[in-house]
């Protein structure tokens, strides 16, 4: 047999402990699912003049462009894409 000494078993012991303790972590990180952020379609605007295209979420009907500060409304084929 070999000897150990025991500062060798207590450092063997807790950094098998650590060990155990990272595969788990890791385990779990992979198998949680997170959810995903889902733009909504009628959240995407593109300007009429400028043909910008933006994301404004507080209007529905009407938006004002952020590059050329024109308004733009949907059109009723525009919601349904």
């Amino acid at each position: 047999m070999f000897r150990l000494d025991v500062s060798t078993m207590v450092f063997l012991y807790i950094m098998s402990s650590l060990l155990v303790i990272f595969v788990l972590w890791i385990f779990f990180e992979r198998t949680a699912i997170f959810p995903k952020f889902v733009r909504e379609e009628a959240d995407v605007w593109e300007c009429a003049i400028c043909c910008y295209t933006y994301v404004d979420s507080t209007h529905h009907e009407i938006s004002q462009c952020p590059q050329c500060s024109s308004f733009n409304k949907k059109s009723p084929e525009d919601r349904f894409v």
